[in-house]
């Protein structure tokens, strides 16, 4: 049975406190790990010296031959020196160039782990790495090749009887945490979620993109059609950034609103490129949605806020909207909480969590509107997670947070709140907080020069 982490201190994407050598060394001996063989040179007799460097190496075995044939002749006449012709004709063939050492050594730091120390640790060798690893070029690279950033930690919100805000909680080891003060919200606004390194703020009838790493961001008004008044009662959204890498401040925002009197979900989708708000599509619905959406290919999806926990589907590419239903197959006791995954074939899944039991299902299809799936997994929350025997607490567990890219659950119990790989079903305890309260994943990555 995992086991859950202890806690960590804070976080420096530095090296820890160590002289400019230590650090140099430990980056050196990680890579060297990347590094083929050394190569084995032609023998002096095939028509080359060797060079001092291989003398080093085979320093001993050069000793016991020279003693060997001083044993055998106390005075061996020396060798004929060979013409340049002889010498030419023993050498060996040409072997194909190499790339030059700057292409080798991008091949080596790109298989470096995606954290946030690897890079800058990396950086401290000398002035070739730190060039290496400092160009945008390469950083693009980089994120391309590893294609999942790292879950760098959660927001949540914070409140108390003066204010409220979004605190930010890193997540990983000691030597890549990030201080919660460099992710510090720059906006009084409700956080609606987080993807693509990217966050999405809702502030009255503006919507602020902020991205934590580099500290930018872009304010949006609403269209008009979906600007509260006393038939809109709440705002849902997301933000999807360039998934290529190709820099820039470069989004797209969806944003949803609720009439409460016309029973519709209203929604348009912003391209920064363009600089306007598309089309409004609209579709009939007996009830709000709510929970920051899960995008599944090009699919949004939103939990509606009904006990039968249907999805509100938003299409990004064919600019559609719908409600779906879940299957009759898939049971949703009074009082669970269900939450959209995305399954490891790219497809919908659903959790269910009730009291301290959490079910897994992988969707097969969906039929007009309703989602059908099958069961691939019960978890018994209270074994895994060694909770306390039940109290009478009526809200033994809920689902606060989730994130689609890493397949992580956000899982809140009577003692904390537990984060939960689905698939290894690895669990880390990252908060003793005793209100239930939405968490934010945030995942990205943390590269000099971001």
């Amino acid at each position: 049975m995992a086991t859950c982490r202890p806690a960590m201190p804070s976080f420096s994407t530095s090296c820890p406190p160590s002289t400019a050598e230590q650090a140099r060394a430990t980056s050196s001996q990680h890579l060297l790990s990347f590094l083929p063989r050394r190569a084995t040179w032609p023998a002096a007799s095939e028509g080359r010296r060797p060079s001092s460097s291989e003398t080093v190496a085979t320093g001993n075995s050069s000793h016991l031959r020279q003693a060997v044939q001083m044993s055998e002749s106390e005075a061996p006449a020396p060798a004929p020196t060979p013409t340049s012709a002889a010498l030419a004709a023993a050498a060996p063939p040409a072997s194909p160039s190499l790339p030059d050492d700057e292409d080798i050594l991008r091949m080596i730091l790109l298989r470096l782990p995606p954290l946030p120390s690897s890079l800058p640790r990396a950086s401290l060798v000398s002035k070739l790495w730190r060039r290496v690893v400092s160009d945008p070029g390469f950083r693009r690279r980089f994120r391309a090749h590893h294609k999942t950033p790292p879950l760098l930690g959660f927001f949540f919100h914070n409140f108390n009887l003066q204010r409220s805000w979004h605190v930010f909680t890193p997540t990983l080891a000691a030597s890549d945490r990030i201080p919660p003060a460099r992710f510090a919200c720059p906006s009084k606004g409700s956080l609606l979620g987080c993807r693509h390194g990217l966050a999405l703020l809702e502030a009255g009838s503006t919507a602020v993109v902020w991205d934590p790493i580099t500290g930018r961001r872009s304010s949006v008004d609403f269209p008009p059609e979906l600007t509260l008044n006393r038939n809109v009662t709440v705002y849902h959204g997301a933000v999807l950034g360039d998934p290529a890498g190709s820099g820039g401040f470069r989004f797209r925002l969806i944003m949803v609103s609720y009439r409460v009197f016309q029973g519709t979900l209203r929604a348009s989708i912003y391209d920064s490129d363009s600089g306007n708000w598309g089309q409004i599509i609209s579709t009939a619905a007996f009830s709000d949605c709510f929970k920051p959406g899960v995008l599944v290919g090009s699919k949004l999806y939103w939990l509606i806020r009904h006990r039968s926990g249907g999805f509100l589907e938003l299409d990004v590419d064919r600019r559609s909207l719908a409600v779906i239903r879940l299957s009759e197959d898939i049971p949703v006791p009074e009082g669970a909480h269900v939450q959209a995954l995305r399954t490891r074939d790219g497809g919908l899944g659903v959790a269910v969590v009730a009291k301290r039991r959490m079910q897994l299902w992988g969707s097969t299809a969906i039929s007009g509107d309703v989602v059908r799936a099958v069961l691939q997994k019960t978890v018994d929350l209270e074994q895994l997670l060694s909770l306390p025997l039940p109290s009478t607490n009526a809200h033994e567990s809920s689902v606060v947070g989730y994130d689609e890219d890493t397949n992580t659950i956000f899982v809140w119990t009577s003692v904390g709140v537990f984060m939960i790989q689905l698939e290894s079903m690895e669990f880390t305890k990252v908060s003793e907080d005793t209100c239930i309260r939405g968490y934010y994943p945030f995942a990205s990555f943390y590269t000099p020069g971001s």
